[in-house]
């Protein structure tokens, strides 16, 4: 039998009745389970180690799941999902099939709401409590927010609309660190003694004294004026409190008594409270604690280390930068996964981290471009689809030239739909005037960032995570100009596949399966997703009496290229090809353990095969 106190808190009731000398152990014991299961199986480590007394606090002080708490990102909630039962299940996490690495309201009733992007929580949970109140329901809204989310929009659009009368209580934890070190911190403005139990205990003692007659509910008004008058000479106001927020802090986020001791008077108080706490991002894992840059995501144990895009992209452009002084980089918080660290070091008054605010990046970066500089702005796929407006107005339609390093283009196996990278070539192809490159070499990523910079164009180029294709030399280029690669055999063909990105290394399996079958099949895969007339034209030429084409895409199918190509190349092949479109038809279906996400999304080798071999038209 099992005698960790962490077993024994599955069942209900058992952790609120324990010690605190207990609930120390316990929290060893969960970095210890932390540490073990995020190093084999890869995730975020240093973000829970330092939300460890915070989770402890928050499961004992509220009444889960009927109360609720909502992690910002909720990258930091496996510590949440152990103490909710779901320790039985915490060896499937980040696998498919197995427990999101973020909440998931389909996972669990105690996940209220689900993450994977920033500064949105204190929205939702804004959300939750308005509806309590509409309803007359007592349940409280918890909203754990780190520092580096309220450098998003979002928290404080959220917080201009906070009333001062909701069951909301809002931790803000401060770590100073989102990914990279956030560019700004919140300074600490209340002294320790606003956290103590002494002066809790005497300020409601106070209260109740004063409040028996008129004479002293007037004093307990004239030492409420007082008191705010003495705090905004002495500490120059409090952001939170000017935005009637009750605002209780900062304390120790590690000290678990304290914590639990706000989170009751934040309770009593039955108003919109924020709690300001101060943690240690990798707290009880020493390499963590050294470096939470680089222990905030870590690969599955074992995994190979190659050079990567993001890596390359980086040395890449400070190369050109260094032959152009126009030349600007711009990160939201991810200056060391978009490869721009060394580029911050070496130029530092042409690097702009602007924080969690990718809106504001991009506006940022049309306002560079119009001023005469030449900005590159490094992002994730999946978190591009914030600055779609910007995209659209402040870019697009002033035909502002800038470049876009969309970074983790494709499906994102560990982390699941909140990171997928789908979206960003329908958004890119929606845009008039656009050019879209996809490499598949570090090579022709150096090229298509120097045609992007060079360019007069709002130039896209997307690349997966990790390496460049190892199948790329089997791949040589038919037309350079139009970044076209291809291999054909001679001979009439049997059909072909047209494809892009690394999805183009199943394509190739599905070009060898078909000729083991002695079906000759040709694979043309783009670097450039823009159809230019000359490209079309090429794109004729060779698949002229080609009798089935299949566009293999990984990207959702409505507005993406396939659909595109669909429509200009199939006239121009005077309809006589059968053409199949596979793309992604649900980009936020789930892998399951006995299929991998190809093959749920119906373009695995075998499907592209299938679908060359059947003449499917779609």
């Amino acid at each position: 039998m099992n005698d960790r106190y962490l077993d024994k808190v599955q069942q209900p009731g058992v952790l609120e009745k324990l010690s605190q000398g207990e609930c120390t152990t316990l929290c060893t014991e969960i970095r210890e389970e932390l540490i073990e299961r995020v190093t084999k199986n890869g995730g975020h480590l240093a973000s829970n180690l330092g939300v460890v007394e915070l989770t402890v606090a928050l499961h004992r002080a509220f009444d889960l799941p009927k109360d609720r708490i909502i992690f910002d990102v909720s990258h930091q909630a496996y510590v949440h999902k152990l103490l909710s039962g779901r320790l039985a299940q915490f060896e499937t996490l980040r696998t498919p099939g197995g427990l999101s690495g973020f909440q998931k309201r389909d996972e669990s009733d105690y996940d209220a709401f689900g993450g994977g992007h920033a500064s949105t929580s204190l929205s939702a949970a804004l959300g939750f409590a308005q509806a309590d109140r509409v309803c007359g329901r007592d349940n409280y809204t918890v909203a754990v927010v780190g520092d580096g989310a309220f450098t998003g929009g979002m928290i404080h659009e959220a917080l201009n609309n906070c009333q001062n009368d909701l069951r909301l209580i809002i931790i803000l934890n401060e770590n100073e660190m989102s990914i990279s070190p956030n560019t700004g911190h919140f300074a600490s403005y209340i002294s320790n003694i606003r956290s103590s139990k002494e002066y809790f205990g005497i300020k409601r003692k106070a209260k109740r004294f004063f409040s028996k007659n008129a004479t002293g509910k007037k004093v307990i008004h004239f030492l409420s004026r007082q008191k705010e008058r003495i705090k905004g000479v002495l500490l120059l106001d409090n952001y939170f409190e000017q935005m009637g927020i009750k605002y209780l802090g900062p304390i120790d986020g590690h000290d678990q008594q304290k914590l639990e001791l706000l989170l009751s008077e934040a309770k009593q108080n039955a108003c919109c409270t924020l709690i300001h706490i101060k943690t240690v991002k990798g707290k009880g894992h020493k390499p963590a604690e050294e470096h939470p840059d680089r222990y905030h995501g870590i690969a599955p144990a074992g995994s190979a280390s190659v050079p990567t895009f993001s890596a390359h992209f980086g040395t890449c452009l400070e190369t050109l930068a260094q032959d152009d002084p126009r030349i600007c980089a711009i990160t939201a918080a991810m200056a060391d996964g978009t490869g721009l660290s060394g580029f911050a070091k070496k130029f530092p008054q042409r690097f702009f981290d602007v924080g969690i605010a990718e809106e504001h990046a991009l506006t940022f970066a049309a306002g560079l471009s119009a001023a005469g500089m030449k900005p590159v702005f490094a992002i994730y796929s999946t978190f591009l689809q914030r600055s779609y407006d910007q995209l659209i107005h402040d870019a697009a339609l002033q035909n502002l030239p800038l470049v876009l390093a969309v970074d983790r283009a494709g499906f994102a196996k560990a982390d699941g739909p909140t990171h997928h990278g789908l979206f960003d070539v329908s958004m890119a192809l929606s845009l008039p005037q656009s050019q879209i490159f996809a490499p598949l070499t570090f090579d022709a990523l150096d090229e298509q960032l120097r045609i992007g910079i060079a360019s007069d164009a709002l130039t896209f180029i997307r690349y997966r995570s990790g390496g460049q294709a190892e199948h790329a030399d089997e791949l040589p280029y038919i037309y350079k100009e139009g970044f076209l690669r291809a291999s054909i055999s001679d001979g009439p063909l049997d059909g072909a596949i047209l494809t892009y990105g690394q999805l183009s290394g199943e394509a190739l399996k599905a070009q060898k399966a078909a000729k083991r079958m002695g079906k000759r099949i040709a694979l043309l895969v783009l670097e450039k997703l823009t159809p230019d007339p000359r490209l079309l034209r090429v794109l004729q030429v060779l698949l002229k009496d080609c009798p089935a084409l299949v566009f293999a895409e990984e990207g959702v199918r409505n507005g993406g290229a396939g659909e595109l190509y669909k429509r200009t190349l199939l006239p121009l092949l005077k309809n006589q090809v059968s053409f199949t479109v596979l793309a992604v038809d649900n980009p936020f279906l789930l892998a399951t353990k006995e299929e991998d996400l190809y093959s749920r999304h119906e373009l695995s080798a075998a499907h592209i095969v299938k679908a060359i071999l059947s003449k499917q038209q779609i």
